[in-house]
């Protein structure tokens, strides 16, 4: 049941196989193996001995039960043999976090470069960070199907995988070279051309559509539009932010979460961003979340600005549990401090960036997109109108500070001496003497 080349899939038990609310309607019955109660249904093994006819896959058990799968589970399901096992080790995950699942090390040490999908009933969003990352950093396909646990493995989870398995595999869609005919002017420019194959690596390790989008159209576009800017941030060799870099990622990332819609979003959003690639030194350091500019911004000091908005841009967009993060920029060594916000939809953070600049609650809101249009010169601007507006409410606040009436002192009366008696303190009650 095993082959080489195919990307594995893997398949855990508990709260896949054996869901945990009771199914006896849909043909589960309860059985008693290896210490355990569980409930398994022929089914599952008819469906998977399909999967496995089809050549797709290379099934493979990931599960806490190790070989004892083979030995119990197998059988009772109706698979036509053994499977290769990887095992799962708790101590190579060493301590975990609440909400992380620790498998993933086991999984991780023992696929390394061999494109996988996995069968879960416990995938969190870290796993699904570790995933897109995995597909963004080395173009190896990954994919995590969660299985509803009360429910367990139905044929939908197995077409999803055979439709990425159709997808990913074979010799791609795209290539380097037809992306750089498309830019003849950058042919010859050796960053262009590694970055030209990790466009063209990612692509074919993107499932083929994602909401009626398709890789390749994606793909095309962001490069046709952002070659050059993506080529300049690269150029210098810096580790800064390069934010139209960093914008295509999310539009891979969103299509990778199979939200068609919202990886268009972010490949405009790229676009705006690539007709003003300067690469400025704002990066993810302690730093880099305060920026010092001169009172009276020159327009150098622009770029560096949107470059400071772009960082808070890019962390809402890698994270689905930020809704708000915050950088500053202040007017002056000693001149007023402009906060800046950048807020997303709690659901959703593609669409509807909101940017305020402000301070002590009030604050001149634009979304983030107008500020893409709008260009770096109107952005300094506006830092700088709003400076000058924290500036004016600060010394208002001062001025009515130095004008309210001070009370008058109170000059200590001195009082008479007069001694006060003797206060006993509380005692105990004694009992009665005498006759009772």
């Amino acid at each position: 049941m095993s082959g080489p080349g195919k990307p594995w899939l893997l398949l855990d038990i508990d709260g896949v196989l054996n869901p945990t609310d009771d199914h006896a309607d849909r043909g589960f019955t309860e059985h008693h193996l290896h210490g355990y109660r569980v409930q398994l249904s022929r089914e599952h093994g008819r469906m998977l001995n399909d999967l496995d006819r089809e050549g797709l896959v290379d099934l493979r058990w990931a599960t806490t039960w190790n070989h004892a799968a083979n030995a119990y589970v197998a059988p009772a399901v109706g698979l036509t043999g053994p499977l290769p096992v990887l095992v799962i080790d708790r101590a190579l995950a060493g301590p975990v976090p609440f909400g992380v699942n620790w498998k993933a090390a086991s999984v991780l040490a023992e696929a390394d470069s061999k494109p996988f999908a996995w069968l879960d009933d416990f995938l969190t969003d870290a796993d699904r960070r570790w995933a897109e990352a995995r597909v963004l950093d080395t173009g190896i396909p990954t994919l995590l199907v969660p299985v509803d646990p009360a429910v367990g493995l139905l044929p939908d989870h197995l077409d999803q995988v055979r439709s990425w398995a159709r997808s990913t595999s074979g010799p791609g869609v795209l290539t380097g070279a037809e992306l750089l005919r498309r830019t003849p002017h950058l042919s010859a420019d050796p960053v262009a051309r590694e970055r030209a194959d990790w466009f063209a690596r990612t692509c074919n390790a993107l499932p083929d559509q994602a909401g009626g989008l398709d890789r390749r159209d994606l793909t095309v576009s962001l490069w046709d539009r952002c070659a050059s800017a993506v080529t300049a941030e690269y150029a210098d060799g810096s580790r800064g932010l390069r934010p139209t870099d960093e914008f295509v990622r999310q539009s891979f990332r969103r299509f990778l979460r199979d939200d068609g819609t919202a990886a268009t979003v972010w490949a405009d959003r790229a676009a705006l961003r690539a007709a003003q690639p300067e690469r400025g030194d704002v990066t993810h350091a302690k730093d880099s979340y305060r920026l010092v500019l001169a009172e009276t911004p020159d327009r150098d000091a622009g770029p560096r600005i949107q470059l400071l908005v772009d960082s808070a841009v890019a962390d809402l967009g890698i994270s689905p549990d930020i809704q708000r993060t915050h950088r500053s920029i202040q007017l002056g060594p000693s001149g007023p401090l402009v906060q800046v916000s950048v807020r997303a939809d709690r659901r959703d953070t593609s669409s509807d960036l909101t940017v305020a600049f402000g301070h002590d609650g009030q604050a001149e809101r634009v979304p983030y997109d107008q500020l893409l249009r709008d260009g770096p010169d109107a952005l300094r601007e506006r830092v700088t109108r709003v400076g000058r507006s924290v500036a004016e409410l600060q010394e208002r606040r001062s001025a009515a500070v130095a004008y309210l009436p001070r009370p008058a002192a109170r000059r200590h009366q001195q009082q008479p001496y007069q001694p006060t008696a003797a206060v006993r303190p509380p005692t105990s009650p004694q009992p009665s003497r005498g006759r009772r």
